[in-house]
């Protein structure tokens, strides 16, 4: 047999070899034989799991208890999620170590509600704060009559409808539009942005929100976020970068 079948029968068997072992090693990285190819293995640094928390606090007790600051960082990646990461290997890869994951009330926008149902969702999702006009939404829905809905006044901007004012007594009710609300979106250590909102109401008893700031309150909420982590890093002397 020539050198190249001799080549050939060389490769073939390192092949099936490969193939029975499952796992190879090529420049000091192991790597898994698939169907397919070959897949990297899990770096050993790597946490096979990362660890899922619910609140900022959480994160902060972590990295105190087994954080190293040096080789880790804190990624703001939305309002509701913030990653513990470690610096990349030499294939690209980035550990995740712990993530905060806060648990907000769900409530859908541009989704019409119900009179009773939205009387809820804005007491239960909705921060009370006199400077917002929540409670102006609560007293119009609350008060509301199905035939004073069908008389409702719309000039494309605001409505103004009739609601109960006492037991035999009814009194123009005007809703201004946009509304400031502030809604549960973030985690509950960092104060909750404050949004314009378009509030609807049509036959049926129903109405809606629509939100319309363009999303900026994403980017408040990522910064006051980012704030509070800093903040309580450098209260424990913790030299951690903070990415928002």
């Amino acid at each position: 047999m020539n050198d190249l079948g001799n080549a050939l029968e060389q490769v073939i068997e390192l092949a099936r070899k490969a193939y029975e072992e499952k796992v190879v090693e090529v420049d000091g990285h192991k790597y898994e034989v698939e169907s397919d190819g070959l897949r990297l293995l899990r770096h050993p640094e790597f946490p096979k799991n990362k660890v899922v928390l619910s609140t900022l606090t959480g994160m902060i007790d972590f990295i105190e208890r087994e954080g190293n600051a040096e080789e880790m960082m804190l990624v703001v990646k939305s309002p509701t999620e913030v990653y513990l990461v470690g610096k990349l290997n030499d294939h690209g890869e980035r550990p995740t170590y712990a993530v905060a994951q806060a648990d907000v009330p769900e409530f859908r926008y541009e989704r019409w509600y119900g009179q009773s149902e939205l009387i809820i969702a804005l007491q239960a999702a909705f921060v009370e704060n006199s400077e917002t006009d929540r409670d102006i939404l609560l007293q119009v829905i609350g008060n509301l009559k199905e035939s004073h809905v069908n008389s409702a006044s719309d000039d494309g901007v605001s409505q103004s409808v009739q609601i109960n004012t006492g037991v035999a007594s009814v009194a123009t009710a005007r809703v201004p539009n946009p509304v400031t609300l502030q809604p549960y979106r973030t985690f509950l250590e960092v104060k909750q942005p404050e949004s314009k909102f378009v509030f609807r109401m049509r036959e049926g008893m129903e109405a809606a929100l629509f939100e319309s700031d363009g999303g900026m309150w994403k980017i408040e909420a990522k910064q006051a976020i980012k704030e509070y982590l800093e903040t309580k890093l450098e209260s424990l002397d913790i030299k951690m970068s903070v990415i928002a």
